[in-house]
């Protein structure tokens, strides 16, 4: 979970504050008398879809994620306040100069001052052949059914996942291949209008081209600008996660809760045990074991985890892919019944 840091302390010219109220909050603030070029912060700001808050020359600056201010030069500098924003996910120059520099700016204005507004669940499986692809697609159909906006982002750095799950190899749309080569702000609702759909559920995946890179920049600037899009967020967790590593640093922090998914036995109980310390990671864990309630709530005291679910297997899943069929189409089947549990416990209904 994302930890705030400090707030900055916001310098105003002297004496402004002395005789007058500090303004409301915005999440964008210039200081200018110039107002052509308020218009063309205003421009940035309305593609951005957050509000822009405009004072002259020698007040006081309002509460505001993005600090603009017009200095002698007629450039802007920019300050972002770490307490209201995070731009982990960008770079933030020092003072940009418009008309010229508009992508640099508006990359800052989506990345910190379009709020985040999605609970974000990652699915994970403690070891392989667990089904958690098919379980995170199910439980994203689930919050859409249960009225939540909501997106699938596959981050398998391989690629290919999701988009063959779920029958989407040959629909149009953006894959991570594209993602990846994007230059400039991902603004959320254009992304969001330019993935796949399944469902009404919006799909990020990768395909034959490749996956989601950790390390790639665009790559979390995506699942981030999914966050302020969307209500929910279901993330489909590599098992690079289990793995100390950029992959369990990055993603787990995006998460709010994650879902481990294991099967009964010796060895996926073992499994379970191992993968329990994701818990330290700040994000709630949630097991769901793939095994009757007795061998799932042996295999749950085991590893000193919740018991979410105990969930029966899809016996037919392989089959019905086979023949067109996809996750949750059987809507009392194991998975759809599992998922609708898990949005009622995780309170993902808006």
């Amino acid at each position: 979970m994302r930890e705030a840091t400090s707030a900055m302390l916001l310098a105003a010219p002297a004496g402004s504050q002395q005789h007058s109220p500090q303004p409301a909050f915005a999440p964008v603030a210039l200081r200018t008398d110039d107002a052509e070029l308020a218009g063309r912060v205003r421009r940035l700001t309305d593609l951005a879809g957050v509000g822009l808050a405009v004072v002259p020359v020698g007040t006081a600056m309002p509460l505001a994620a993005v600090l603009l201010d017009e200095d002698a030069s007629g450039a802007l500098t920019v300050v972002v306040d770490p307490a209201r924003a995070d731009t982990a996910d960008a770079e933030v120059p020092a003072a940009v100069r418009l008309p010229g520099e508009e992508a640099r700016l508006l990359d800052v204005v989506v990345t910190a001052a379009t709020p985040h507004r999605a609970r974000t669940v990652g699915v994970l499986a403690a070891h392989g052949g667990a089904g958690a692809s098919a379980l995170a697609a199910v439980l994203a159909r689930s919050c859409v059914n249960a009225g939540a906006a909501t997106a699938l982002v596959d981050l398998d750095p391989a690629g290919g996942g999701l988009d063959v799950l779920l029958g989407l190899e040959f629909d149009p749309g953006r894959r991570w291949a594209d993602v990846r080569e994007e230059r400039g702000a991902l603004v959320p609702d254009r992304l969001a209008l330019a993935l796949p759909s399944w469902h009404l559920v919006r799909v990020l995946s990768g395909d034959r081209r490749g996956g989601a890179d950790v390390d790639d920049l665009a790559v979390r600037s995506a699942v981030r600008a999914l966050g302020q899009g969307h209500d929910v967020v279901v993330l489909d967790l590599p098992r690079q996660v289990l793995a100390p590593g950029a992959a369990r640093d990055v993603w787990l922090d995006r998460c709010d809760d994650v879902v481990l998914l294991s099967c009964g036995g010796v060895r996926p109980g073992a499994a379970a045990m191992a993968a329990a310390p994701l818990a330290a990671a700040g994000c709630g864990v949630h097991l769901v074991v793939r095994a009757p309630r007795p061998d799932a709530e042996e295999v749950a005291a085991s590893a000193g985890l919740p018991l979410a679910a105990a969930m029966r297997t899809e016996r037919k899943l392989p089959s019905d892919v086979d023949h067109g069929l996809r996750p949750g189409d059987r809507r009392r089947g194991p998975l759809m019944t599992t998922a609708r549990e898990l949005v009622r416990l995780l309170e993902l209904a808006p």
